[in-house]
């Protein structure tokens, strides 16, 4: 079967030096390997990975597949400025969240006492310190490696403002003081983190909300998810998971 390469090309992720390639549900790994190989003649890259469409578990992390170059899956990624050293197989990534990333980065306030729920390896935390100056983000994660990689990357980017910390982002949001600003990235944890979150700001503080939204045909998600989440005052679909289930973000503004 033809690999349609025009269409497989445009998909394809560079991450600093390695080349991730999502592997379609209709072709056989060993025709991967070979187009593997041409990534690498045609391009810079020194390992490439095929990346499947699943994402499970705790860490939201999906399967990935060793296809050229490198068996080497750790590498310094740069995003707006920052740079970033992470795996991808052992924390959650994805380019598609690089606008957000700096949308939500770009709302955070000087001065503001911020908590960042599920932040991975700190892209959104960091780049909101280097470009807003708030008092403190504290950043929270239950993997591991994320923890590991965040505080790594709080060094490479003198981000020292950032607070990584390692646990359940509910209950170490719990034991936090009331906050100005909470990010919480991850749409399937939505409703709890929404009530939590609404409970640990203060007045007139701001949620910034990933959402999972189910609409019927004509349904607009956007709507659909404000309506769910009473406070919202603008959103936008982040992407389609599948017919008829988008994800969503939403800002939410805690009533004074």
């Amino acid at each position: 079967m033809s690999l349609g390469k025009s269409r497989i090309w445009k998909r394809i992720e560079i991450i600093g030096d390695i080349a991730v390639i999502p592997i379609p549900f209709e072709y056989e790994i060993s025709e991967l390997k070979k187009y593997a190989e041409e990534v690498m003649e045609r391009t810079k890259v020194k390992s490439v990975w095929g990346r499947k469409r699943d994402v499970s578990g705790v860490y939201r992390l999906p399967t990935y597949l060793h296809l050229a170059g490198e068996a080497r899956s750790d590498t310094i990624y740069r995003e707006h400025g920052c740079s970033y050293y992470l795996d991808i197989r052992k924390v959650f990534f994805s380019e598609k969240l690089s606008y957000e990333h700096r949308r939500i980065a770009e709302k955070v306030r000087p001065g503001e006492r911020v908590g960042n729920l599920f932040s991975g390896f700190g892209p959104i935390s960091i780049l909101a310190y280097k470009l807003r100056k708030p008092e403190v983000i504290y950043s929270i994660d239950i993997n591991p490696y994320a923890y590991y990689f965040m505080m790594v990357n709080v060094e490479l980017n003198d981000a020292y403002g950032v607070i990584p910390m390692y646990g359940d982002a509910f209950v170490r949001l719990n034991q936090l003081e009331p906050l100005d600003r909470i990010i919480s990235p991850l749409p399937e944890r939505d409703s709890e983190a929404y009530q939590l979150a609404l409970s640990k700001l203060k007045p007139g503080g701001y949620l910034h909300l990933f959402a999972e939204v189910e609409v019927k045909r004509g349904e607009d998600p956007v709507r659909k998810a404000m309506a769910t989440f009473p406070g919202a005052i603008e959103g936008r679909v982040v992407r389609s998971v599948n017919p008829g289930k988008y994800h969503v973000i939403l800002d939410i503004r805690k009533e004074v």
